[in-house]
């Protein structure tokens, strides 16, 4: 369980104040590292830079540890954007250690032992999350400059989180967890924690390459670029949307949003150190983008009603079994069957993450349906079978569905 100094305790209605507010501090952080790099000499360039980095994480950690000690955590959660940022800086630059003099490693050895130990107690005392996302936020940015067996390498890697996300978003979660944990956990962790990542980074990399070249008749490509970037925000949003109506049907938590947000002014603080003049204003554009993005999906998701979207699945899926008679002359026998020429996928019910459609049907009968309950903790009793849809009489008056209602209720409260 995550613990109330980190992303966890930031809620849904929060979300919107936390991000604005949070691009203060990760906007001082910019300036200043613009600063500095505008006021160094090339020869001095890894030197200086990386001690600002340093430097920076070293008050950042410090004042975190600060406001741990004085239980002050609102103040903490808007730090946290500008030190992941700075974090993932550090981590993308440690190559240049390899310039650095031995002097200059001695004098920065006591600042790397004071991150460490910071990082080590912020990991125990808060969330182990955010170093995670600084850690896979730096490998993202960095692998997309790999060359060689590298490049291979991290398009294996993508290629393989790809396949999580399409397993996780065509196989139905029911399936899934009577799988190996191992299989279940991994395709969980790829779809809600890395993709979103992976996806807010690329998009950034594509904003990047745009904003850093100097053809201007390179325009297509330019657009082309663009246009993937918006795709991309547009499936995060997605994401953001469908998790936010599973958080109200399973009472639970999400923080994706803020990953992403998180994620985001990082890739932006990169974005802003890596180009010069106006097009630093790309930067800008791009985490208020994000954060726009995050912000609206969440409010949407909100907006939904788990029992209302499933019902407005099960009438999609109706629709389809209807479409499906009529040029096939009887009922499917499973729902398998309308995949793919009447439905690209089955879409599932939003009410229990481990439950599927109840369905059967023959030449002349089928009925749709699914357990139900009206919102999440109502005692065993309130929780049924609702058929959607029926027609004629099935042979056998029981069915899979008695099975699972007897799950559901076995495990609601005083059952």
């Amino acid at each position: 369980m995550m613990k109330i100094g980190g992303l966890s305790a930031i809620g849904g209605g929060m979300f919107l104040e936390f991000s604005v507010v949070g691009l203060v501090p990760a906007a001082l952080v910019v300036l200043a590292g613009i600063y500095v790099r505008a006021r160094q000499a090339d020869g001095k360039l890894a030197r200086r830079w990386l001690l600002f980095l340093f430097s920076v994480l070293v008050l950042l950690y410090g004042t975190q540890f600060l406001i741990l000690r004085w239980e002050v955590y609102r103040f903490g959660v808007l730090l946290q954007p500008a030190l992941v940022g700075t974090l993932v800086a550090l981590l993308v630059h440690l190559g240049a250690t390899r310039e650095l003099s031995r002097k200059t490693i001695w004098i920065t050895l006591p600042a790397t032992l004071a991150i460490v130990a910071l990082m080590v107690y912020w990991w125990i005392e808060t969330d182990p999350l955010l170093p995670l996302v600084s850690a896979v936020t730096a490998l993202a940015w960095q692998s997309w400059k790999w060359r060689g067996k590298r490049r291979w390498l991290a398009c294996v890697a993508l290629f393989l989180l790809l396949l999580m996300v399409c397993a996780g978003y065509l196989i139905p979660t029911s399936w899934l967890m009577n799988r190996p944990k191992w299989l279940h956990g991994s395709i969980l962790i790829g779809n809600l924690f890395v993709w979103p990542i992976v996806a807010v980074v690329l998009t950034a990399r594509l904003v990047y390459t745009s904003l850093a070249s100097d053809r201007p008749s390179n325009w297509p490509a330019t657009v082309i670029r663009l246009a993937v970037a918006v795709l991309l925000l547009l499936v995060i949003g997605d994401l953001i949307v469908t998790e936010t109506v599973w958080v109200q049907a399973e009472d639970s938590l999400s923080v994706i949003p803020v990953v992403v947000f998180t994620a985001a002014v990082a890739a932006a603080m990169l974005l802003a150190w890596a180009v010069t003049g106006w097009r630093r204003l790309g930067a800008l554009i791009f985490a208020l983008l994000v954060t726009l993005t995050a912000s609206y999906a969440s409010e949407q998701g909100w907006r939904i009603s788990p029992p209302w979207l499933t019902e407005a699945r099960a009438e999609k899926i109706d629709r389809a079994i209807q479409r499906y008679y009529e040029r096939q002359g009887h009922y499917p026998s499973r729902l398998a069957n309308l995949v793919p020429f009447y439905l690209w996928r089955i879409p599932q019910p939003v009410i229990f993450r481990d439950q599927t459609w109840c369905y059967e049907g023959g030449d002349d009968y089928y009925r749709l349906g699914y357990v139900h309950q009206p919102t999440f903790g109502v005692p065993s009793e309130y929780i049924s079978i609702r058929i959607h849809a029926a027609a004629d009489e099935p042979p056998k008056s029981s069915w899979p569905c008695d099975d699972e209602l007897e799950r559901a209720r076995s495990k609601a409260p005083g059952y």
